[in-house]
């Protein structure tokens, strides 16, 4: 499927996708400033919770 997608111009800007970043641990999963429970903010971090974008409440 990825073999399918167009070439990148060579003068392009590499785009890396923040989710990408976040699924390989390399940046914090982001958690809601509304949820204060340090277990669920635990389990967010962990990746075993995933927050819908519409659940932020804001533009991220």
């Amino acid at each position: 499927m990825i073999l399918d997608l167009p070439p990148t111009p060579a003068t392009a800007d590499p785009v890396i996708v923040p989710g990408l970043l976040s699924g390989l641990g390399i940046t914090p999963r982001p958690v809601p400033r509304w949820i204060t429970d340090p277990d669920v903010i635990k389990s967010i971090a962990l990746g075993f919770v995933e927050i819908d974008d519409e659940l932020f409440g804001e533009t991220r």
